[in-house]
């Protein structure tokens, strides 16, 4: 009996898919190489700033530019009503799913992490150098920086969330040295919860209390704190209260 002849199988279906593959793959890398990636992001943050009347955001240049992230130079943030900016050295932009964006924050050298998402929640911890971060300002240090906070679209506070702050050390205007700062609160809409703020040096303060935000302008933001102080070796209840504004300009 004659052995039938094995027909082998076709390849044309292997060629299709290995040229749709290259199809695909060429057309990935053009887009990736010259899409004018930095005209796109630039258009993008024109958006968000125009759609922020009381935040001013402001760049030198963008590089770094690609489909998933992008650096901008130079970046400044200002708020409306509110004396000063913050001034970064470099904003590192990487664009994902969960969380939808990470941003990396340099001030010189301390860096912040903050990643946005979706829903509206944005969370951030690193270390901020105020000398950098706020220019001429009189108010010089690094800080300590966690938190998380849910900020709707549209709002102009966050409607709840967390903060805490630390510094071994500042510098504030006057030339007032603190240590061993630590604040740490809790936000509802303009309310905020001071669960702890103290001080070590130049004398050793704890409380708690309550503050009212403002979202036209942070340094009229009013505050009521009780806690104890302690002088040498006495120790006694202290109260402070006021405007934001005001404590800073204290002397």
């Amino acid at each position: 009996m004659a052995e039938r002849k094995r027909t082998k199988p076709s390849s044309l279906p292997g060629r299709i898919l290995a040229r749709l593959f290259l199809v695909v793959l060429g057309f990935a890398v053009g887009v990736v190489l010259f899409t004018p990636w930095n005209k796109i992001w630039a258009n993008a943050l024109t958006r968000l700033d125009a759609s922020q009347p009381a935040v001013g955001l402001t760049w030198g240049a963008i590089d770094r530019d690609g489909p998933l992230g992008f650096r901008l130079r130079d970046f400044k943030i200002s708020v409306a009503q509110t004396p000063g900016r913050l001034h970064f050295k470099q904003a590192y932009v990487s664009v994902g799913f969960s969380p939808l964006a990470t941003v990396r924050l340099d001030t010189g050298g301390p860096q912040c992490r903050l990643e946005l998402f979706s829903n509206g929640v944005f969370d951030f911890e690193g270390d901020l150098d105020l000398t950098y971060l706020l220019g001429d300002s009189d108010l010089k240090g690094v800080l300590r920086a966690s938190g998380s906070l849910f900020l709707p679209e549209g709002a102009r506070l966050p409607k709840n969330g967390w903060v805490d702050v630390r510094s071994q050390q500042l510098v504030l205007p006057g030339d007032k040295v603190v240590e061993d700062l630590a604040f740490t609160a809790e936000i509802e809409n303009e309310h905020m919860a001071v669960r702890d703020f103290s001080i070590r040096l130049p004398l050793t303060y704890k409380s708690s209390g309550t503050a009212v935000l403002d979202p036209d302008n942070l340094f009229r933001t009013r505050f009521n704190l009780k806690g104890d102080m302690t002088v040498g070796r006495e120790v006694f209840a202290y109260e402070m209260n006021g405007t934001l504004g005001d404590a800073m300009a204290a002397r």
